[in-house]
């Protein structure tokens, strides 16, 4: 053998093993039994991979953004002379909304503030008439002493025969006259003591009646200045000036800036969920973005569940299918950067929770959840 086929032989063997090696997978990639069993272990990975993420790694599609939203309405009602704010306008707590006419409530706080005087010096009055009530009575009560004593002496004078009758009958009545009046005038005077009586603390009735009035009319007066319940943005703004408007009737509405995110999880993915852990959170608001939160609650019902007595026997429903469908339960979360964006009520979006830090599947949910961020730019 010479020197070039002795340096050829090595590469030939390795051409022999090589096409030796690839005649094994080509075999198997003809073979339909090959691709059946493949087929079936891609099936027993996903249905077992399905089985981890849901209890490790639960995600839900079914998550929205919730505020804080405040309906505005005035608690009197009046036409509106002023609207302070505009659609969409940032606002602070106590800053001014709109006004009401305060003509008709300022008239009614005169009117009481004069009742309320007037009451007053009724008040007074009737001190001064329970006064002179008990000064008649003490007149009326010496008189009806003098008439008794007048009546006792005729009494004395008759019994000795030493008077007419006539007198004697005069001065009994003229006493049970005055033991009359004398009567009359305790009435008069319990009936005035009784009317003073009536008192709300060291006030009487008719003054805290008046003064309650008078309070509830100041109050109604600055009710129609109507301030910002809570800090947030204006809107479904329904007003314009001139509108009259009722009392208790919605005409904006404030949406704090405070927000939070509801994810509906199946029963199903709550075994691991506690508060506190990590999250990820898409929206299709912001594409192709994963933004990190907390778990911070966990619901805890559902209406289906709610009972309200009725007296009656509980309604059974049958399914009508058979293979249920999971409840869902509210998992609150919170964004750990919420001043990053701007979150407005109502927007969708998806939620993975990591309930193990460092599980070997995390890496494959976050994959999936990036997937889910980037595909929401075709919905």
């Amino acid at each position: 053998m010479n020197l070039p086929q002795l340096l050829w032989t090595p590469f030939r063997w390795l051409g022999c093993f090589l096409k030796a090696c690839w005649s094994v997978p080509r075999a198997l990639l003809r073979s339909g039994m090959f691709w059946f069993c493949l087929f079936l272990a891609l099936v027993v990975l996903l249905v077992v991979y399905y089985a981890l993420a849901n209890r490790y790694t639960p995600f839900t599609n079914d998550a929205y953004v919730q505020g804080y939203v405040v309906q505005v309405a005035p608690r009197v009602e009046g036409q509106v002379v002023e609207v302070a704010v505009r659609e969409d306008q940032l606002v602070e707590q106590g800053d001014l909304l709109f006004v009401l006419d305060p003509r008709p409530f300022e008239h009614k706080v005169r009117q009481l503030e004069a009742n309320l005087s007037l009451m007053t010096q009724q008040v007074a009055q009737m001190d001064s008439e329970l006064q002179a009530a008990r000064a008649e009575e003490a007149r009326i009560t010496a008189d009806e002493s003098l008439a008794r004593a007048v009546h006792e002496q005729e009494l004395q004078i008759f019994k000795k025969g030493s008077t007419t009758e006539r007198k004697y009958l005069e001065a009994l009545q003229k006493q049970q006259a005055a033991q009359a009046l004398v009567d009359k005038a305790r009435a008069v005077v319990r009936q005035k003591e009784q009317a003073l009586q009536a008192r709300i603390g060291n006030e009487h009735a008719l003054v805290a009646e008046a003064r309650a009035q008078l309070s509830t009319a100041r109050l109604n007066l600055e009710w129609t200045r109507v301030l910002a319940p809570s800090g947030g943005y204006v809107t479904d703004l329904q007003l314009r000036v001139g509108s009259y408007v009722p009392a208790g009737r919605p005409v904006l509405t404030c949406i704090e800036s405070s927000k939070w995110i509801v994810a509906n999880f199946r029963e199903s993915c709550l075994e691991h969920i506690r508060p506190g852990q990590r999250c990820g959170v898409v929206f299709k608001t912001y594409p192709g973005r994963v933004f990190p939160g907390t778990v911070q609650t966990l619901g805890w019902g559902v209406e289906r569940g709610q009972g309200v007595p009725s007296g009656e026997l509980p309604n059974v429903k049958t399914p009508e299918q058979l293979l249920s469908t999971a409840q869902r339960f509210q998992v609150r979360v919170l964004l750990d950067h919420p001043e990053e964006i701007a979150l407005r009520v109502g927007a969708t979006g998806s939620v993975t929770v990591f309930t193990t830090e460092d599980w070997v599947l995390n890496p494959i949910a976050d994959f999936f959840e990036r997937v889910e961020a980037w595909f929401f730019y075709l919905r």
